[in-house]
């Protein structure tokens, strides 16, 4: 099914998971895939107001039973999730559409009874009304295929020499690589500084702190492949953000900062061995832990 899947339509997945870990869930579910198709969907960006938007948002993370989870960590999709995603392929297939996109999942999402529904039912969206919308056939996207800014290349080689347990999580990382340049252009010089709802930051300074989180783990892993163990004296600390004037620095060498410094550490990645994986790595007074389960902490502040 998936190689049918539009880049936008994969985008939605990848923002499900993303919002799910943001909101403590073990899964996948129908209401996280609501949450990735408001982001990329033509349609649902149109009809919705900001208002109603955030009214869906809000409603959602009063669902929250836990704290964050890492994008390291497996999620499964929820039965329900799974539905969505059948259900959106046999929509396409009746439009006789050769891919699926963000509509046809939509249109998916509709045809369940889920909070996820109800809440796009209390805001207008009807899945007769929406299918109106989907009956000119679609471009065909070839998959795989992304838009980066000139100079950036997508980085895909070199991630299957990693050790079996490490590919994974790299390749999560270089989507979420990918991903990001896809909307990084899409903010404004006024949106650059413009507060983040759960942290004192800016969106320029928060980004700053994700260099930190990329400049410091490359070095330790960097460490792991000459050192037999790793001691350090802390994880990045939020107060380096204002002590380095992040809020000061250029936007653009910001994030093709945190891209660069991002695929150097998956490069550095793929030369660790499965041995190495073991090394014992001891932050501040906390237990010694092995390179394995340090995990590299992507927090996605933007």
């Amino acid at each position: 099914m998936f190689d049918r899947f539009t880049e936008r339509a994969r985008r939605v997945i990848f923002f499900a998971r993303y919002e799910a870990g943001m909101l403590g869930s073990a899964w996948i579910d129908t209401e996280h895939l609501l949450l990735g198709l408001i982001r990329e969907d033509g349609i649902l960006k149109r009809e919705l107001s900001d208002k109603a938007k955030e009214a869906i948002r809000t409603r959602i993370e009063e669902q929250r039973t836990a704290t964050n989870i890492p994008l390291s960590v497996d999620m499964p999709p929820s039965h329900d999730s799974k539905q969505v995603l059948t259900f959106g392929a046999e929509e396409s297939d009746k439009l006789q559409h050769t891919s699926i996109d963000t509509g046809h999942l939509v249109l998916g999402l509709l045809r369940m009874e889920c909070l996820a529904t109800s809440l796009l039912r209390q805001h207008g969206i009807e899945y007769a009304g929406f299918r109106e919308t989907m009956q000119a056939p679609i471009p065909d996207a070839p998959a795989g295929v992304l838009s980066f800014e000139p100079g950036i290349r997508p980085q895909r080689e070199g991630i299957e020499a990693a050790p079996p347990s490490l590919r994974p999580p790299l390749r999560r990382l270089q989507s979420l690589i990918d991903v990001t340049l896809l909307h990084l252009n899409e903010y404004s010089d006024t949106d650059y500084d413009k507060r983040l709802k759960r942290r004192p930051w800016t969106r320029r300074e928060a980004l700053g702190h994700l260099v930190d989180y990329a400049s410091t783990h490359q070095q330790w892993f960097a460490r792991a492949l000459t050192e037999p163990r790793i001691d350090a004296l802390s994880y990045p600390q939020d107060d380096w953000v204002a002590a380095q004037h992040y809020g000061d620095f250029s936007w653009q060498d910001l994030w093709h900062l945190w891209v660069s410094l991002n695929r150097l550490l998956i490069h550095v990645l793929t030369r660790i061995t499965e041995e190495k994986l073991n090394t014992p790595c001891r932050i501040g007074v906390e237990a010694p832990i092995p390179l394995w389960s340090l995990g590299y902490g992507v927090r996605a502040l933007l």
